[in-house]
């Protein structure tokens, strides 16, 4: 069976369907599984990944409203006569929906969400899953896998997640690391998606520099300041605001920055794709969640930590609200984050620490 399976738009996304994905091919073998991306830098970590027979990209932020492009992908998409879809979590969208049937895929496999208004298209999913609202985004995945396999232990298997770097890129990490001076190194980074209201999930850069002041004072570190380029601006306030050792890292790479976040002894971040990079990774990351929930899309890996102001009303989007970005009246989005001390943060990353170095 050829199946096209629609990866969600995050880096971070990519990451918790993969599992899903792999446990397939293990089960199924015989399945050609194939990417689809709708952000081109999905398809950059996922070329060469022995898990994909095909790697392919929509991204409508690349394409705009071009419909020649759009008509194009779709014939090509088409001319592959896929036998099923997996509509991985969460893809509560009509164009989530709408675009395995214009790819002429009979079988659609999706889950019952919650939230389904007819402006969604949630009828053209032709199997479903129900959303498990107690689960992880990685688990949800696992379960959809499951259906489409017809293997119900493929649901609590392991997590088993990409190699996200070459022999080169470490190398190269390595040649920046030799140039930044001694380590140890934490990975720092400030930002996040700025998609679909995203950027409220930064907490301030002023914050985020004192806090990284105190675990780099703590653990003898320097700190790496990563993320992409249209992140620069909080990079460099976070920077300007630090008074341990500190580099701004630029014009590095999605693989390279994962090969540099594997030499960190620690990271530092919002929710984000380098958090989810990061933690995959084995990377012990503290986390600072405020508006998205950490039940849902918290950092995986062993020895993690979700830093979070409690309040009522927060988190804010959950699995029972995949798809709805609405915000309940009285509720400013931003509220938790802000109400977030540094002292409150370091409150619950002081004890963190002391594990880790009792591990170690």
């Amino acid at each position: 069976m050829k199946v096209l399976c629609i990866c969600p738009i995050g880096i971070g996304n990519y990451l918790l369907v993969y599992p899903a994905c792999h446990a397939l091919k293990q089960s199924r073998p015989e399945y050609s599984l194939h990417l689809l991306g709708l952000r081109l830098g999905i398809a950059g970590l996922a070329e060469g990944d022995p898990v994909w027979d095909g790697v392919h990209v929509f991204d409508p932020t690349r394409m705009g409203l071009d419909p020649v492009q759009r008509f194009s992908i779709m014939r090509s998409l088409r001319r592959q006569h896929f036998d099923a879809s997996l509509n991985f979590f969460p893809s509560n969208k009509w164009l989530y929906h709408l675009l395995p049937l214009c790819a002429g895929i009979r079988r659609r496999f999706g889950f019952a969400y919650a939230y389904s208004p007819i402006t969604t298209l949630p009828f053209l999913i032709t199997d479903t899953v129900p959303v498990d609202t107690s689960l992880h985004d990685a688990r949800q995945n696992m379960n959809l896998a499951a259906l489409a396999a017809d293997r119900s232990a493929i649901a609590g298997q392991a997590l088993q997640f990409p190699a996200l770097f070459s022999d080169t890129d470490k190398k190269r990490a390595g040649e920046r690391l030799s140039r930044y001076g001694d380590g140890p190194f934490i990975g720092v980074h400030p930002g996040s998606s700025a998609e679909h209201g995203m950027i409220l999930k930064r907490w301030a850069p002023e914050r985020f520099a004192a806090l990284a002041d105190r675990m780099c004072e703590k653990t003898g570190a320097q700190a790496l300041i990563l993320g992409g380029a249209e992140e620069d601006p909080i990079k460099q306030a976070v920077a300007d605001a630090m008074h341990a050792p500190c580099r701004v890292v630029e014009q590095a790479s999605l693989r390279e920055t994962a090969a540099l976040l594997n030499e960190c002894i620690l990271c530092l971040c919002n929710d984000s794709g380098l958090m989810h990079i990061a933690s995959c990774g084995g990377v012990p990351t503290a986390a600072i969640f405020g508006p998205t929930d950490e039940k849902r899309n918290g950092p995986l890996g062993q020895g993690s930590l979700v830093i979070r102001k409690h309040m009522p009303g927060f988190p804010l989007w959950t699995a029972d609200t995949a798809g709805d970005r609405t915000v309940p009246k009285g509720i400013d989005p931003g509220q938790s984050l802000d109400a977030l001390t540094v002292d409150d943060a370091w409150e619950q990353v002081m004890p963190w620490l002391e594990r880790i170095r009792a591990a170690t």
